[in-house]
């Protein structure tokens, strides 16, 4: 069944994505250890960057479920190719960079964007079974780089602190 798009995939990874966009409370979260500090500028910088990424996240999501090829295509070669690190920074900006983001979270970033690709080909070549995998291992990457790295941003990646001992 390659022209079926499993929609369990679909609605899961949406699940896992949007779960951390809606924060629950206005206020900044509190940096926990691993958190990625940069100064408000590239932080913004970057939030921006996540906005724009949740928007095409959706709009796949949709685009995927009805095969929907040419927004699916376009708007994943949008998500690759908003890859921070290749934006017009200036030399202290890049320096920060170069200096704040750990190895690891290049490399998930990365692997996002090298996914966002793999959806587009499979979009043009429009396998929805391909395509579905692609956008789920995709969300997935956002994931783990949340749950590595903005753990006080995605409260819910942290785990639960044991109960105080009582007698």
């Amino acid at each position: 069944m390659r022209n079926k798009i499993p929609m369990s995939i679909i609605a899961i990874a949406s699940l896992i994505f949007l779960s951390g966009l809606i924060p629950a409370t206005v206020q900044q979260p509190v940096a926990e250890a691993g958190d990625i500090q940069l100064s408000p500028q590239l932080r913004e910088l970057l939030r921006t960057e996540m906005r724009e990424i949740a928007s095409g996240t959706q709009i796949l999501s949709l685009a995927l479920a009805s095969a929907d090829w040419k927004t699916v295509i376009s708007t994943s070669a949008k998500i690759r190719t908003s890859y921070i690190l290749e934006k017009k920074l200036s030399a202290a900006q890049r320096h920060e960079l170069e200096r704040a983001l750990p190895p690891g979270f290049k490399e998930l970033d990365g692997e996002f964007h090298a996914r966002a690709e793999k959806l587009g080909a499979a979009a043009a070549a429009h396998d929805s079974e391909l395509a579905a995998f692609h956008f789920y291992r995709m969300v997935e990457s956002c994931a783990s780089c949340h749950a590595s790295y903005a753990k006080s941003r995605f409260p819910g990646f942290s785990p639960e602190k044991p109960a105080a001992h009582r007698h």
